[in-house]
């Protein structure tokens, strides 16, 4: 017997990201409840910083796997060849094909924005 299975290891990887993601949401709750004045200075130094750009990466990372996988569980769940009949297969492809397209596209945005 396995100890990590695949359903596992989903799920471990969806709890990871989520955690990540938190974290990054707290630091940007502190930034702003912490500094008395933000201006598109403070903003744009803020970000510049290698720290902030590594951090942003790894959220904007732990994002998208978040996401594949949650459309992928939205996917399988919905559709099914008893939902949807004979037309299942084209449209999970289809619906696969567009969030990954749409994924990729905010991903490399994002990272050519920030870095």
């Amino acid at each position: 017997m396995k100890f990590f299975e695949s359903g596992t290891n989903e799920f471990l990887t969806v709890r990871v990201c989520a955690f990540m993601m938190f974290f990054y949401f707290v630091y940007l709750v502190y930034f702003i409840v912490s500094t008395p004045f933000i201006d598109y200075y403070i903003w744009q130094s803020f970000f510049e910083n290698f720290f902030m750009k590594i951090f942003t990466t790894a959220f904007l990372l732990s994002f998208a796997i978040h996401t594949w996988l949650g459309t992928w569980a939205i996917g399988t769940d919905y559709f099914t060849p008893a939902r949807l009949g004979a037309a299942s297969g084209i449209v999970y492809s289809s619906y696969r094909f567009f969030c990954a397209l749409l994924i990729s596209v905010v991903l490399i945005w994002s990272l050519v924005i920030i870095w």
